[in-house]
Parts: structure tokens; C-alpha cells; sequence
């Protein structure tokens, strides 16, 4: 089979997992835009109508863009996948199946079999000046919107978040416990709910780390010196191309 014909084909199985996708209810690729750490947001369902909307019209451009810049970066992996289709299929940018195979492995980081199977398909097709270059780019997005670079990032901004004393209105009789309404739910909470729930959550993205780097657990609260020391490490993960890309065996 020549190398076109085989291109084609592969493109063929891409359209097809699209509009497989696409089909989906924005709920139903909620698993694949949700960190492990983090809640599905409407505001993120909102930006993912938009950029879908964008693209059934033809406005490919701009869809391209939002998909990059605004939803991918939150580690959707619905947007990082269609930045790679994109790029595959030239659609609002040039046609380069090096940058769509680099967004497909950043994709399928947390092993979906729907974005395994594109990746593994894609990769295939490329030559070994090709693959060269996608190792590049995807080691390129793995330091900039990796999970575990994005839930770190999150980390800190939550440890900031938890040395600022919590404001509020004060209860009557001059107490000194603060109460706040949480937002989902509409109760009341006390300055201490309020930081047993922030701690939790905290604690929640430091296992993530500490078990994707595969070291013993953290204490939620940590110090600087223990995030600067994950930040080092999390460089070191990051820099090493990871997706068993050895398997893939490269068109001659």
C-alpha cells in the first residue's frame, strides 16, 4: 500500500472518530475536559458550545484558536484532540500532520481508548523526520499543558489562597468566626468549613502529583521548599517523551 493511499485511509478513520465525537453531548465529553481534580464547570461547557458552534459554520479560524488557547491550556482533552484534527485536516490552519500527531499524544495522556487509537493511527503514517519533529512538539505541550503541570499550578494558587485570612461578614455578639455562602449550594459556611473544604481539595491535587511521579505521599499544606522541589521534579517527568512511542512503527 503507498504511503498516499495509506494517509487517506488513516484520514478517513479521523473523520469518522469526529463525528463520532461530535455527536456526543457536551456532558458526554465532560470526562475526557475534566482534570481528575476538578469539577466539570458550566463556563467551560459554554466555551465548548461556542468553539463547536464556530466549527459547524465554517469558522474555522476562530474555532482553532478557542480549542488552543482557551479550553486545551484547562486540560480538555476534547480541545486538544480537535487542535490536533484541525491540523490533520487543515482546517483553519495548514495541513501538518507532525503538529496534529504532537496535540493527539497530549490528548490520549489519560489513556482513552477513542484518543489512543487516532494517536496510534496517526503516528503510523509519519516518516522518521516526522516523528522526530512530533516528539519535539509533544514534549513542547507536555511542559506547557501537561495534567500534572496543570493541577500543580492549581496547587500552588490554592496553597496562596490558604495563607490570605479568610473575609466575610461576622457574626452577631463580635465573634470572630466568619461565615460565607457557598456558591453551588447556597448554605452558609464557617471561615473553618470553608478551610477544611479548601484543604481537602488541595490534598486532592497533591496525591495526583505525587502519584503520577510515583513518590511517597504529601501533607496538603506544603512548604516551599517541598514545591519547589515538585516543581523540579515535575520538569524532569515532563522532559521525557512518555506515550510508548517506541511502539509506533514509522513509515520508511
Amino acid at each position: 500500500m503507498s504511503v498516499t493511499v495509506e494517509t487517506t485511509l488513516s484520514k478517513r478513520i479521523h473523520i469518522l472518530l469526529f463525528f463520532a465525537l461530535l455527536s456526543l453531548s457536551a456532558a458526554g465529553y465532560a470526562q475526557w475536559s475534566e482534570l481528575a481534580t476538578d469539577e466539570f464547570e458550566s463556563r467551560t461547557m459554554r466555551i465548548q458550545n461556542k468553539a463547536e458552534a464556530l466549527y459547524m459554520s465554517g469558522n474555522f479560524e476562530r474555532a482553532h484558536f478557542i480549542y488552543v488557547n482557551e479550553l486545551a491550556p484547562l486540560g480538555d482533552k476534547y480541545a486538544q484532540y480537535m487542535s490536533g484534527y484541525m491540523f490533520l485536516m487543515g482546517r483553519g490552519v495548514p495541513e501538518d500532520p507532525a503538529q496534529a500527531s504532537a496535540w493527539y499524544r497530549i490528548a490520549a495522556e489519560r489513556r482513552a481508548p477513542e484518543f489512543i487509537v487516532v494517536r496510534d493511527d496517526l503516528m503510523r503514517t509519519l516518516n522518521a523526520e516526522q516523528r522526530a519533529r512530533s516528539d519535539s512538539l509533544y514534549l513542547g505541550l507536555r511542559k506547557d499543558i501537561s495534567d500534572i503541570v496543570i493541577v500543580m499550578t492549581l496547587l500552588e494558587q490554592d496553597l496562596d489562597k490558604l495563607k490570605v485570612e479568610t473575609t466575610g461578614s461576622r457574626v452577631a455578639g463580635g465573634s470572630s468566626m466568619v461565615t460565607m455562602v457557598d456558591p453551588r449550594s447556597g448554605t452558609l459556611m464557617t471561615k473553618k468549613l470553608n478551610r477544611d473544604r479548601a484543604r481537602r481539595a488541595l490534598q486532592s491535587r497533591v496525591d495526583f502529583i505525587t502519584t503520577q511521579l510515583d513518590i511517597e505521599p504529601l501533607d496538603a499544606e506544603l512548604s516551599k521548599a517541598q514545591v519547589d522541589e515538585l516543581w523540579e521534579r515535575i520538569g524532569q517527568h515532563v522532559a521525557v517523551v512518555d506515550d510508548e512511542s517506541d511502539s509506533f512503527a514509522a513509515t520508511p
